[in-house]
């Protein structure tokens, strides 16, 4: 069952902890204590929600680029995205999100994907392509690992 989204004092936020350490946005030390918390950026589509490290070092500002536009083709929108970070959250890591004209609400569950310095959040039946989005930043993790 995927997590749900949750109210918070500043909107709406997701408890992401395996996806993000995953995705690498998080970093923990031997001791489970943690070491580096990503600054991400957020941008809501509609059923859809992309999380992108900010650090161009991981996550080159083209990559981001080609990730944004491919989720906007994909779903036929785009609406707002945020600057957040991720977040201690109990035991655990969340984040905020934009739920602005995405449909999302509080108590959504809303599966959480992760890649190398991205989570992809849609819902189970949404026609959104998941794979397609977490496949791309795949291959460009390994194209800029390349490089």
């Amino acid at each position: 069952m995927p997590n749900q989204l949750t109210n918070t004092g500043d909107g709406l936020a997701l408890q992401v902890t395996k996806p993000a350490r995953s995705a690498g946005l998080v970093e923990e030390d031997a001791d489970g204590d943690t070491r580096h918390r990503a600054a991400v950026v957020a941008y809501g589509f509609d059923d859809l929600i992309l999380v992108l490290d900010r650090d161009t070092d991981r996550v080159p500002m083209a990559d981001r680029a080609e990730l944004v536009a491919l989720a906007a083709n994909e779903t036929e929108s785009i609406h707002r995205g945020i600057d957040t970070r991720i977040q201690h959250s109990g035991h655990g890591y969340r984040v905020q999100v934009p739920t602005t004209g995405t449909g999302f609400q509080a108590g959504d569950g809303l599966p959480c994907h992760a890649a190398p310095g991205l989570l992809v959040m849609a819902p189970l039946d949404a026609g959104v392509g998941t794979r397609h989005l977490l496949e791309t930043r795949r291959t460009q993790a390994l194209d800029t690992d390349a490089e």
